[in-house]
């Protein structure tokens, strides 16, 4: 019987802190996504402003090495320009990613809002961050 009480004991010692260790997990997972997307809205009000030369020194720096700010400056005048003031952004959702095409593994965050524009309507941007010493850092942009 007093076997059967150590086995339990056992059992439920390590029940609880795998218990711990998830939730230790889920609450990590939380506090990046909220950090992924405050940065992903503070790097959307900048291109908000037209502050496009700013908004490249949000990117992740391995990442600025593939155009120039001049580059960046005027792909975003080209691409996002057109569409005019943003009148209401709603974050939809956000995903950890550790790996995809032509990155190294890492800790990513993609984050996902609905925007509505002047010019345009309704449509999705997405903006994925990887996580630096520095903080969370944008390495692309997208609007569908």
């Amino acid at each position: 019987m007093r076997r059967g009480h150590v086995v339990l004991v056992c059992t439920l010692s390590i029940l609880a802190a795998s218990c711990a260790a998830h939730r230790e997990k889920i609450q990590t997972a939380r506090e990046n996504e909220t950090e992924a997307r405050d940065a992903a809205t503070h790097w959307l009000q900048m291109l908000d402003d037209g502050d496009y030369e700013e908004a490249f020194e949000w990117e992740a720096q391995d990442f600025r090495m593939r155009q120039t700010q001049m580059q960046f400056v005027r792909y975003l005048q080209a691409r996002r320009a057109p569409f005019g003031k943003s009148l209401g952004r709603k974050f939809i959702g956000a995903a950890n990613i550790h790996k995809f095409v032509g990155v190294p593994e890492g800790d990513y965050e993609s984050v996902l809002f609905k925007t509505q524009f002047e010019k345009k309507s309704e449509t999705a941007e997405r903006v994925i961050l990887v996580k630096q010493s520095v903080g969370w850092r944008v390495i692309d942009y997208r609007i569908y």
